[in-house]
């Protein structure tokens, strides 16, 4: 019962910073993936955990870039630090690397493993996130809300796989500029990953 009020609470603080501030997501459509043609969640060919469309070309190449553990590592040091917005001028949430499209499909194929190792929390885990994904809750117009509703999704489950020192890390992201909700996303992210053993475990 905690755990949903907790949840509902983040989500009621989240909304509340997006309806007081603006940020440059509304504005921002999602991106094809490594420029394939039909390479997002949300594309019809894109057809996630069969063998052929666009979801699968996506994951070889996914697999590819991360498949060493330097890479891995270097993945979630950029998404727990990416671009200061405030320092540079005349720069997006667009700027910061890797597009936030790729950052889902690694959350996505991480889950995909973590459902046969157990890593993905087990029963009401992030297995539920990924169906969420593939049905493409994340996938409308508003991106802002995306971006709330995945933060919202993953920090609810995050008990399941935390450590104490990564729990107290999550909490510290509400406390985060809530102008910027593209950084509380690749924050969350990376602590996700960190904690389903990413870098020694890879996709």
């Amino acid at each position: 019962m905690m755990n949903c009020m907790n949840a509902a609470f983040s989500v009621l603080l989240l909304l509340f910073s997006i309806f007081n501030n603006s940020s440059a997501l509304s504005s921002m459509s999602p991106q094809e993936i490594y420029n394939i043609p039909g390479g997002s969640w949300s594309s019809p060919n894109w057809n996630w955990g069969y063998g052929q469309g666009t979801g699968h070309d996506c994951a070889l190449l996914c697999r590819q870039r991360y498949r060493t553990r330097k890479d891995r590592k270097e993945l979630l040091d950029m998404l727990w630090e990416p671009m200061d917005l405030k320092k540079e001028e005349d720069i997006t949430t667009e700027a910061r690397q890797p597009p936030f499209e790729e950052v889902k499909l690694v959350l996505g194929l991480a889950w995909q493993n973590g459902r046969r190792d157990g890593s993905d929390g087990g029963i009401g885990g992030y297995g539920d996130v990924l169906k969420n994904m593939a049905a493409c809750r994340y996938e409308g117009e508003d991106e802002e809300s995306n971006a709330i509703h995945l933060v919202a999704d993953m920090k609810e489950r995050f008990h399941l796989i935390a450590s104490d020192a990564s729990a107290g890390k999550m909490k510290e992201i509400d406390r985060l500029s809530n102008t910027d909700v593209d950084l509380m996303r690749r924050k969350c992210a990376s602590l996700v990953l960190s904690e389903m053993g990413f870098v020694n475990n890879g996709l």
